[in-house]
Order: structure tokens, then C-alpha cells, then sequence
């Protein structure tokens, strides 16, 4: 365990070593104080040293987005990029399919991109109740 001292903070850091010797983890703990009162107010914050590789960042996003996916999992989201007149046929077709009245079928955003084509999504439900 380690101590520094300066004069507004004291960071504690402990590491934990493995058999070969090598550190396995370490964690510190910095109490901070605001230079116009010292001795007034003290925060704690904890500090991550863990390493911000982009494999670990890329790995976290993931995580969170697969969690984010699977509290939405409750609709099915389908984009299509089509020309204007198969973009309707194509709608009409995914509502005769998927009735709204059974499985709450919405165009749930669409935008028109240069050449008459039309992106739209499609929400519905993944089954009928």
C-alpha cells in the first residue's frame, strides 16, 4: 500500500500481486479538498486504472449494447432503402403479413434520399397475442 500526499489530495493505492510477480490488480482511492477550506470538505472517489485499450472500449460497447438490445427486445425492427413505388408495395405487403390490428405494424420512421428512393423502418411485434 502506498501513501502521497499533496495539498489538496491523498491517493492510497494498493496492489495485489500474483505468483509470478506481476501486478494483477490496482486500485486507489483519492480523497480530494478544496483548496479554499482544507479541512472543510472531503470527497472520495474511486479511480479505474484499468487499461483504456480500444479492445476494452470496443468490448464494453458491445457489452452495453447487447444489453440495451435485449431490454428492446419486444419489437422487430426491419430498414429498407427501396424506390418510391416498391417502398409502398413493399409496406402494404409487410401490413397484410403483419396485421397493425394484431401486431401493432408501424412505419416507425422514413425519409426520402436523392433518386425518388424512400428508407423507411418497420416496427411490429414479434408475434400475436
Amino acid at each position: 500500500m502506498t501513501r502521497r500526499a499533496s495539498r489538496n489530495c491523498l491517493t492510497i493505492c494498493r496492489e495485489e500481486q500474483n505468483r509470478g510477480g506481476k501486478t494483477a490488480r490496482r486500485s486507489c482511492i483519492i480523497y480530494l479538498a478544496s483548496i479554499e477550506a482544507p479541512f472543510a470538505c472531503v470527497r472520495k472517489s474511486v479511480v479505474s486504472t484499468e487499461q483504456k485499450t480500444p479492445a476494452n472500449i470496443a468490448r464494453r460497447l458491445s457489452g452495453r449494447a447487447r444489453a440495451q438490445a435485449s431490454r428492446n427486445k419486444a419489437w422487430r425492427r426491419e430498414t429498407y432503402t427501396l424506390p418510391r413505388l416498391e417502398a409502398r408495395d413493399k409496406a402494404r405487403d409487410y401490413f397484410l403479413k403483419f396485421p397493425k390490428a394484431a401486431y401493432m405494424t408501424e412505419i416507425e420512421s422514413w425519409r426520402e434520399l436523392p433518386g425518388d428512393c424512400i428508407e423507411f423502418t418497420i416496427r411490429r411485434l414479434p408475434s400475436a397475442d
